[in-house]
């Protein structure tokens, strides 16, 4: 079983539509809102032929729970049991109107050579506010261990996390990019490992987030965060 994209098994519950756009043209500019923010997420067609596309309003609960209207900023550590500094895994920054978490990918990522995305933004009334919110996530995010250990809990989260972040930049947008990889204990047997990367980025009154979440087999390349910056950078282009 795979820790990182287990949220896929949410994928196949119900397709959604009304979210994001097929075109790269700019869509909207700041200020933003809920709505056009949204319209710049990441579609079906964006991941490929055999996708779908749900809202999630508790995505992860069954192994690891954040809010839908919070931040990511360090996935999985508050499973750690080797960390000595208090890492949070996300932030829910304060005076933002949440647009809801949404996955898009196959409905069986196991099966599938296609990624898992998840997204969504906090859109705030003011830049001011919105800025705060991304000092907040980024004091958070720089806690973040090189690398940490789940000795315990569901078998899909067992094992070493080793994490790289280094700075985002795209069309104004300001933020970061962190490649997790997540490989299980020798004696469970699993012959992949997961490549999640996460992008948090910053513009104007608003925050935004996607996380690309892929299964590679052991011995292959850890390349979701090129992936998920290539992607990132269409979606936040339609943005403006």
């Amino acid at each position: 079983m795979v820790a990182l994209v287990a949220g896929a098994a949410v994928v196949a519950s119900a397709a959604v539509g009304g979210c994001g756009s097929d075109s790269g043209k700019k869509l909207t500019h700041p200020p933003y809102t809920v709505k056009s923010i949204q319209l710049g997420f990441v579609t079906v067609r964006d991941i490929g032929k055999g996708a779908i596309q749900v809202q999630d309003s508790d995505h992860g609960s069954h192994v690891i729970y954040t809010p839908p209207n919070s931040v990511p900023t360090c996935p999985y550590v508050q499973r750690a049991d080797n960390i000595t500094v208090a890492v949070q895994p996300d932030v829910e920054p304060v005076g933002g109107n949440s647009t809801g978490r949404f996955i898009v990918g196959p409905p069986n990522a196991e099966q599938s050579s296609l990624p898992v995305v998840t997204q969504g933004a906090v859109v705030f009334t003011t830049d001011a506010l919105a800025d705060t919110g991304m000092k907040a996530v980024l004091a958070e995010s720089a806690k973040c261990p090189a690398s940490f250990t789940i000795l315990g809990g569901p078998p899909i989260i067992v094992g070493d996390y080793k994490i790289h972040s280094r700075a985002f930049k795209s069309g104004g947008w300001t933020g970061f990019a962190q490649q997790l990889a997540h490989t299980a204990p020798p004696d469970l047997g699993t012959t992949t490992y997961d490549d999640l990367t996460t992008i948090v980025a910053h513009k104007a009154n608003a925050v935004i987030y996607f996380g690309y979440a892929e299964i590679h087999k052991i011995g292959q390349r850890a390349d979701s965060r090129a992936k998920a910056e290539k992607l990132a950078k269409t979606t936040l282009g339609r943005l403006g």
